[in-house]
């Protein structure tokens, strides 16, 4: 009878046993599973703040791209007016013609 009880005991520890490794490398693969989320995240985490580093520099560079076009238009616009006042002055400087 004790060689029976024996033997369910230990049958008994090693299940027990049996379960706790069972329950350690399911753990471990859950710890796994977490750092390589862990790991993901801050990935992605350094991903965004460089996407929104250069998104900023992009802005940057559409506003100044924006002002250089709004200065172009300016002198585009002014060139006709320009143009005009230089023949103006040319028919101020010439001398009358004198054909008679």
């Amino acid at each position: 009878i004790m060689k029976l009880e024996l033997n369910e005991k230990a049958q008994n520890v090693f299940g027990d046993v049996r379960g706790i490794v069972r329950t350690v490398v399911k753990n471990s693969n859950v710890s796994e599973e977490v750092m390589r989320t862990a790991r993901l995240l801050a990935n992605l985490d350094t991903s965004m703040k460089s996407t929104h580093q250069s998104l900023q520099k992009l802005t940057q560079g559409i506003t100044e791209l924006q002002e250089r076009n709004t200065q172009i238009l300016d002198l585009l616009y002014m060139l006709p007016q320009v143009s005009e006042g230089l023949k103006i002055e040319g028919l101020i400087k010439r001398p009358p013609n004198n054909s008679t």
